[in-house]
């Protein structure tokens, strides 16, 4: 039996911190069209972004345009194996991106849940993340941020670290 919609939200939830860390978890959304998920998990995290950018960060914008939009988000997502999505989950929940020796939450927790929250998503899951081995493509026109999401194709679960300096 899968896990629901609403069990991955709560999990998924515990790893938020306020004002850093966001999360988003529900069904993807038909995209319509060619792009495949890919596409879509591109319009969750950019529906996210401008949720946060209106809400929040557009005073810490460095950019006056706004954040990416979903086609240039597309373009950011750089595949990680379910070992590396539980590894950056674990990382962005535990651990401010600007100053690490601040912690959110224990890092070893942190993993622990994040390895529930992928495995909820099971085995067949694909991960993206807008770093990869080498740099972060930034999506919200602050300083600082990082986002991990997965989706089985049916479900999706988005983290994003937010910083400025």
């Amino acid at each position: 039996m899968t896990a629901s919609v609403d069990e991955l939200s709560v999990l998924l939830k515990s790893l938020s911190y306020d004002l850093r860390v966001y999360v988003s978890a529900g069904r993807i959304r038909p995209t319509g069209g060619s792009g495949g998920l890919a596409k879509a998990v591109a319009e969750e995290v950019h529906a996210l972004v401008v949720e946060l950018y209106e809400g929040y960060w557009h005073r810490y914008a460095y950019d006056t345009a706004g954040p990416a939009s979903a086609p240039q988000i597309e373009l950011s997502l750089y595949p990680k194996s379910l070992a590396e999505a539980t590894a950056l989950l674990g990382e962005l929940a535990s651990a401010n991106l600007m100053f690490p020796e601040f912690a959110f939450m224990d890092r070893a927790e942190a993993i622990s849940i994040a390895a529930r929250v992928v495995g909820l998503l099971g085995p067949g899951a694909r991960w993206w993340s807008n770093r990869d081995d080498l740099s972060v493509d930034t999506v919200t026109s602050c300083s600082f941020d990082t986002f991990v999401i997965g989706s089985d194709g049916d479900r999706f679960a988005l983290l994003i670290q937010v910083g400025d300096d």
